[in-house]
């Protein structure tokens, strides 16, 4: 897994537990789930799947006691706000989903690549149509979801959808902390060839891509941090730097984010996925630097 496994990781963002956690996590003694205290209140961190098949939906115990304790949800995004739908991924957000006017999917990708991709398209039911305008990062990400979703993952069963859900319910306030235009943007601001590299590599591993997600959600379901260590430096050795794009400096822009909710009155539940919270310049690395001394149950 390279390119592809980054973004399929980024969708999934199967849950991890710190690598301080082997003995514990072996004896399966702890979940995807740490405590943090604050000055006057505690922050709770919940490692996401974004997508999960129904039979795998069941949320741990601990994170639903920690919603309950809390007064405010801390998400990547507020998917209960205006322009988190689905429907501005391709609308609201066109300039940065789409190629400029003028420019089609196959001038930019070349004539092998988009037979290829269109091959794979209709074998997931997509119209060539639907893709022409697309730039070839999106058209990726749109493969590797219907691949996803054809395998019987589906957003809403996955971690977040479902606390969402909870929160409209209860009229609990969610916390993005990002929007839909930063987390597109880190695709769209992917160089030509890079772009092109991101499709290849989908389309040469989409026979695999059912293996490789379910290995990552078992390995999630069980903590076992070793083997989803393993599965992340599979897919960034040869792609640093979408790695560092779509973790190492979103951890660091969150950081002040979640510090600032250390410093509050309230108890806070952030959800964020495995990719910020695994290894050096995690944010459980970030904020045991900073003095804080998170614990994981």
């Amino acid at each position: 897994m390279h390119w592809r496994a980054m973004a399929a990781l980024w969708l999934l963002c199967a849950a991890v537990v710190s690598a301080h956690a082997e003995d514990a996590r072996a004896e399966g003694l702890h979940h995807i789930f740490w405590e943090v205290k604050g000055s006057h209140n505690t922050l709770y961190l919940l490692g996401s799947v974004h997508m999960l098949k129904a039979a795998d939906s069941a949320l741990p115990p601990e994170a639903l006691r920690a919603y309950a304790a809390s007064k405010l949800l801390v998400m990547e995004l507020d998917l209960n706000g205006a322009g988190a739908g689905a429907e501005s991924l391709i609308d609201s957000d066109a300039e940065l989903t789409t190629l400029p006017q003028g420019q089609t999917l196959a001038a930019a990708v070349g004539p092998q690549l988009y037979a290829q991709l269109l091959a794979r398209a209709r074998t997931l039911g997509l119209e060539p149509e639907i893709l022409e305008h697309f730039q070839p990062w999106f058209a990726a990400l749109m493969v590797q979801q219907m691949e996803l979703a054809k395998s019987g993952f589906d957003a809403a069963a996955g971690v977040d959808e479902q606390f969402a859900l909870m929160a409209q319910g209860d009229h609990k306030p969610i916390i993005g902390l990002e929007t839909v235009q930063e987390q597109l943007g880190l695709f769209a601001h992917l160089s030509p060839e890079q772009q092109r590299q991101f499709l290849r590599s989908t389309l040469q591993e989409s026979d695999s891509a059912e293996r490789e997600t379910d290995a990552v959600v078992r390995a999630w379901q069980r903590g076992d941090t070793l083997k989803l260590e393993q599965l992340l430096r599979e897919g960034t050795q040869d792609s640093p730097e979408l790695y560092r794009l779509l973790t190492t400096e979103r951890n660091r822009r969150w950081l002040p984010k979640i510090t600032a909710l250390l410093n509050g009155d309230d108890n806070c539940l952030v959800i964020v996925g495995a990719l910020h919270l695994i290894g050096h310049d995690g944010v459980i690395d970030l904020l045991q630097r900073q003095g804080y001394s998170p614990q994981q149950h």
